[in-house]
């Protein structure tokens, strides 16, 4: 397909990026090398005043590429190669082919010169889009490519890996394209700004192709980009064309001498990618589980499909400090975001920032009765040890008429209540003793409620958290247990409550600080607990609750208790939860 040169502009955002966590145009946010700084700290006022020296830089770096330097020339960042490239084997009216979408100024130099564009789309291979963890591909249009180069094509330009998809080139696919080429005596152009990410290069082919040009950047894995010092790589005779167009003197000083302290530590970048590796296999992970499709890159950013929710994010992502790329314009992308790639500390920052602004609306749990059913565990353990101490039968009737009193969300005071109705003393410390020896033995009893696929579902749209009275230990032992801890932003337990338990809402306000969630916005929140506590708890915090009648519990009167003390509604069993209808009492 041939764009008719409607003068594209390329307009990156160039202004108040500082300060803030740069993940909208690839480049490294951790910074160059500490070498490469010591360097620059160093440079003499002679070197400044100088016109620049590149012979020592050029073959230090061609020996770093393993090639001769005669087949290398320095270029004010990849984007003055691209120019440079254009210039020298493009005229008014020549045709070049550019896969789409790509990197933009290759539209944009092509159309200064008024060259002839063929655009070349990216075909999209399509998952089931029920299934999160399939990731969707985009798939290098290798044939069409090889079909439309003709005797009139000057130049064929192929970014590997792509931007912005991150997609790469098969190295067979990449030799029938510079072969056709060279029959049809056109020019391949590999912009291999990624190199370092994908680690897979054309370089061995520029012994074979005379046709070949590479360019490479020192500004996304080296860090450099403030600088602006990128390189081409061709047949020598091909670099003696473009250097005739070229400025002498085109690359500043202080860009070769920081480049070259960059080569003086390339184990910082080897450490530097395989960060910026594993922050690819979290952010992918945490978006799938957020129901969020990915695609698959080998660049230091990846492409994130949000749907109608694309604007909502970059939006409220720049309002919290994190700069992303909106793509959804691009006709392939749409509702697309790309999303360059940070450190791990940094990719969590993005995550819990995109958590917030999809899942606005919150659900705290309270965790026994609700979550985990423990009839056989801590209702057991309450049980046994009253009747340790007591010497008498205790019944959950007897059990149940103190939680429903309220004021007892802690099991080990409950214990207490229970034992001293009997008429007997016994020391806390003793009880609390007794009543651990006993839950130890019967916590493997414990069976988690919600089924697993609601609770998917759950994480989806809501953030989830645990506001609970168990001690943190045995609430992260559970949770571990049945392997749904990822599922809670966080679990607020007794530790974490100084002494303040339930119907104090101090666990609860914790959990929605934590959120950022304010005053102003808490009708976005609901707590769902088992007991009076619970329910008075969610209303001191001014928050709305729904009941769950455990199902050990079969009363009226508690059910009565907790909607006159303001449950929006009484359940069950946590199950019967409708997800859907949850949005219109979330607001």
């Amino acid at each position: 397909m041939i764009n008719k040169n409607t003068a594209d502009k390329y307009n990156p955002v160039n202004e108040g990026r500082k300060g803030k966590l740069r993940l909208d145009f690839n480049e490294n946010t951790l910074g160059c090398s500490p070498k490469v700084i010591a360097a620059i700290k160093k440079i003499a006022a002679e070197e400044l005043a100088s016109y620049p020296e590149y012979a020592a830089f050029k073959k230090k770096l061609a020996k770093y590429l393993k090639v001769d330097v005669n087949n290398l020339m320095l270029t004010n960042g990849a984007d003055e190669a691209i120019s440079l490239v254009f210039n020298a084997y493009l005229k008014r009216n020549d045709t070049v082919i550019i896969p789409t979408p790509s990197f933009e100024m290759l539209n944009v130099y092509a159309q200064n010169l008024g060259a002839k564009i063929v655009s070349i789309p990216y075909n999209k291979k399509e998952s089931d889009k029920d299934n999160s963890s399939v990731k969707n591909e985009f798939i290098f249009p290798t044939e069409a490519l090889l079909t439309a180069i003709n005797p009139k094509t000057k130049l064929v330009v192929l970014v590997n890996p792509n931007n912005p998809t991150g997609t790469a080139i098969a190295k067979d696919d990449i030799i029938k394209i510079i072969q056709k080429a060279k029959k049809n005596k056109s020019i391949v152009l590999i912009d291999e700004a990624y190199y370092e990410f994908y680690g897979r290069s054309s370089l061995g082919l520029l012994n074979k192709y005379n046709n070949l040009i590479i360019i490479r950047t020192f500004s996304k894995a080296f860090g450099l980009a403030g600088l602006r010092l990128g390189y081409a790589i061709a047949d020598k005779n091909r670099i003696n064309e473009i250097k005739k167009i070229s400025s002498p003197y085109n690359v500043n000083s202080i860009a070769v001498i920081a480049a070259n302290a960059a080569l003086n530590d390339t184990g910082f970048i080897k450490k530097y990618v395989n960060g910026i590796n594993e922050s690819k296999k979290f952010i992918e992970s945490e978006l799938n589980k957020l129901g969020i499709k990915t695609f698959n890159s080998e660049a230091n950013f990846l492409i994130a499909d949000f749907g109608e929710n694309s604007s909502k994010v970059v939006t409220g992502l720049a309002k919290a400090g994190i700069l992303v790329r909106d793509r959804s314009k691009i006709p392939l992308l749409k509702d697309c975001v790309r999303i360059t790639l940070g450190t791990k500390e940094q990719s969590s920052m993005l995550i819990d920032e995109i958590k917030k602004i999809l899942r606005e609306r919150v659900i705290l749990f309270d965790m026994d009765g609700v979550l985990v059913d423990v009839r056989n565990s801590y209702r057991l353990a309450i049980k046994k040890t009253a009747e340790f101490f007591t010497k008498q039968k205790i019944t959950n009737k007897e059990i149940q008429s103190f939680k429903e009193k309220g004021g007892y969300n802690n099991d080990w005071d409950l214990t207490e209540a229970v034992i001293s109705s009997k008429r007997v003393s016994i020391k806390k410390q003793d009880i609390i003793k007794k009543f651990q020896e006993f839950y130890n033995i019967l916590r493997n009893n414990e069976k988690f409620i919600l089924k697993r696929e609601a609770l998917k579902n759950l994480y989806k749209k809501y953030t989830l958290r645990i506001v609970t009275g168990r001690p943190k230990a045995e609430a992260y032992y559970v949770l571990n247990r049945f392997n749904v801890l990822g599922f809670f932003d966080a679990v607020i337990c007794m530790e974490d409550c100084k002494k303040k338990q339930k119907p104090d809402p101090f666990g609860i306000n914790l959990a929605l600080k934590r959120l950022g969630v304010r005053k102003t916005s808490k009708n976005s929140a609901i707590y769902i607990g088992d007991s009076i506590d619970d329910i008075n708890a969610a209303k001191n915090a001014g928050i709305r609750s729904i009941g769950i009648l455990s199902s050990n519990v079969n009363s009226r009167s508690l059910k009565k208790l907790m909607l006159n003390n303001g449950a929006i509604k009484i359940l069950e069993d946590i199950n019967q939860l409708d997800i859907n209808k949850l949005v219109s009492v979330i607001t």
